[in-house]
């Protein structure tokens, strides 16, 4: 019995000092600072040379103000961002954060390689400083797959001297007065091209005729996936579409850059762009005194007064992949990017307008006419429904071809529509 106590009295002892030995090594290594996260951003941006300086202050800001991570970046040419990302990802290459093109992310939602954002920056968090337009952008089967960095509309632009000129007194907010404004132009000057809509590549056609096709209330595809072109409202909206053509108020073989080159020249009345116009119109030739009498932004015209004004969204969305070394410094980041200091930072270096409610509400933004008369057009823009799915370009290609047969007269409207159902039907995945 005496040999147990003493046993047992040992064991204690040395429990307690084993502890004591534990706790000590313990509290030495809790001591020591921790190592930094590396954390790669990529995209494209930071390659154009009028945002490469800006992307590396904004990223130099970031690694200086924490000692949780170090973010480096990694880019290419727009043209290449999409199929180096894939690449990096299927050979198990460092990728944590990247700058994607709205078009972009159901290729990638397809492949299953990134986060839901909703666990990383939280549903509540996101709805309170992001609008429902630009989350939903970004939403693809209830799974927040991306968030934006900036993004506007394709909305449109017009000049408001070649408008006084032919006696149009007012912006025209209806259909009705936007045919009637088309005439008075093409009755003024027979070498002004009223409306120069892209008629020619399928990047630029299927989105836009995708936004007259919801002012007359019809879809491509509706919300479950299912191909919905072939309606009496889209019949209807491509007739006036074709109209327009016959009338002479819109020409063919006109891409979006024709359009640009041609507007800046004062040969266009109205044509279909991005939020960058004002800065394209003078990097083709109008002076800067000359730009406010020369291009101005408006809402798409309605089919009757008190509908919503339509246009697709455009923009440059940021998303973390699965691979990422750690996805709540990644989010963190993203955080960062998306604030209102550092957005702010970003729409006076390059013109790019935040999504931070507080910054679209800053001074800043609210002070910068054109900026803010766009943030109006996009509270109503919709991701242009191609983008769904991976195989968008085929897709828009589809309904391009459908398009043209129907304005150089191959085909009727119906025909066309019906065409379109099945060949959209076929290829849809």
């Amino acid at each position: 019995m005496k040999k147990i106590k003493i046993l047992v009295s040992s064991l204690l002892i040395f429990s307690i000092f084993s502890g004591v030995s534990c706790s000590s090594k313990t509290d030495k290594v809790s001591n020591e600072p921790k190592e930094k996260t590396n954390l790669v951003w990529a995209g494209w941006s930071g390659e154009e040379e009028a945002n490469k300086e800006t992307i590396k202050e904004i990223i130099d800001t970031y690694n200086t103000s924490t000692d949780m991570s170090e973010v480096s970046w990694v880019g290419w040419p727009w043209a290449n961002t999409l199929q180096q990302l894939i690449i990096r990802t299927q050979s198990n290459q460092d990728l944590d954060v990247a700058q994607v093109d709205m078009a972009w992310l159901a290729t990638l939602a397809k492949m299953d390689v990134l986060v839901d954002l909703n666990e990383i920056l939280g549903e509540d968090w996101m709805k309170q400083n992001l609008s429902d337009a630009s989350l939903n952008s970004g939403n693809i089967d209830g799974k927040q797959l991306a968030v934006p960095w900036t993004q506007a509309s394709i909305g449109m632009v017009y000049n408001p001297t070649i408008l006084k000129n032919a006696g149009v007194d007012k912006v025209p907010q209806t259909v009705e007065e936007f045919e009637a404004a088309l005439k008075k132009i093409k009755e003024y000057d027979k070498d002004i091209i009223p409306y120069a809509a892209a008629t020619k590549e399928a990047g630029s056609i299927a989105k836009d005729v995708n936004a007259w096709f919801w002012t007359f209330g019809g879809q491509y595809i509706d919300d479950d996936g299912k191909v919905v072109i072939n309606s009496e409202a889209n019949e209807k909206a491509l007739t006036w579409y074709k109209g327009l053509k016959d009338k002479g108020y819109i020409a063919m073989d006109l891409t979006r850059f024709d359009a640009r080159q041609l507007f800046a020249q004062n040969k266009v009345a109205f044509y279909d762009d991005a939020i960058l116009a004002r800065g394209i119109a003078k990097s083709n030739g109008v002076l800067e005194d000359n730009l406010n009498e020369t291009i101005k932004p408006m809402e798409r015209p309605v089919l009757k007064a008190g509908d919503k004004p339509q246009s697709t969204l455009w923009g440059h969305q940021l998303v973390i992949f699965k691979s990422a070394k750690d996805k709540e410094k990644a989010g963190d980041f993203i955080k960062y990017l998306i604030s209102e200091e550092t957005s702010l930072k970003y729409f006076e270096a390059s013109g790019s307008v935040p999504v931070m409610k507080s910054a679209i509400n800053s001074e800043k933004v609210k002070n910068d006419n054109w900026s803010s008369e766009w943030l109006k057009i996009t509270e109503t823009g919709k991701k242009a429904e191609t983008q769904k799915f991976e195989n968008d370009s085929q897709l828009a290609t589809i309904i391009t071809e459908e398009i043209q047969n129907t304005l150089l007269g191959a085909k009727t409207p119906k025909k066309a529509l019906e065409d379109a159902q099945m060949r959209l039907e076929q290829n849809i995945n």
